[in-house]
Parts: structure tokens; C-alpha cells; sequence
């Protein structure tokens, strides 16, 4: 069990996720273990992200001290387990 646990938090990656949609400097947050499962996240959070995903962009392996500092940073959940952390909801699935 302890395995599988440790594969599983080692293959997680935080994801910045930004559209045209959304007002910058604001996107979404979220960890994953792929941009699909970043995607299918987002969505399962009741949040909007357009059909072509192509139009989005996405910074992989984001850390705290890349985004914007006076919004985001004091309103996100915590980054290191898997789920959307901007904006934040609750912890889990």
C-alpha cells in the first residue's frame, strides 16, 4: 500500500491554467497526474474551460512564488495533494 501511495504523489504535478476567458493575472490551479486529469478536475468542480482545450495555456510544474502574489497566493488551498487549489473549494475530490 505505502507504494502505491508513494507512486501515486510522485507522479502529481501542479498546474497553472490559464484561458481567454478569464480576467488575468487569474487562471486555475490545480494538481494532477496529467493535463487531462487537470482538465476532467477542473470540470468536476463545476468550473469552465472551452472545448478546444488547444486555446489554453498551461504552465506545468508551477510553484507558489510564480503567481500573483496579492490575489491568488493568499486564496489557495493547499498545492501538494491532487485537486483544484485556485480557486479553492474544499480539500478532496
Amino acid at each position: 500500500m505505502l507504494g502505491s501511495i508513494t507512486r501515486m504523489t510522485g507522479s502529481l504535478t501542479a498546474f497553472w491554467i490559464e484561458s481567454p476567458d478569464l480576467a488575468p493575472p487569474f487562471g486555475y490551479g490545480v494538481t494532477a497526474f496529467s493535463r487531462s486529469d487537470a482538465f476532467e478536475l477542473i470540470r468536476s468542480y463545476g468550473l469552465r474551460l472551452p472545448a478546444d482545450v488547444s486555446q489554453l495555456r498551461v504552465t506545468e510544474g508551477v510553484r507558489v512564488s510564480d503567481l500573483d502574489a496579492d490575489h491568488v497566493v493568499p486564496n489557495i488551498g493547499p498545492i501538494v495533494v491532487r485537486g483544484v487549489w485556485f480557486p479553492f473549494t474544499k480539500v478532496g475530490v
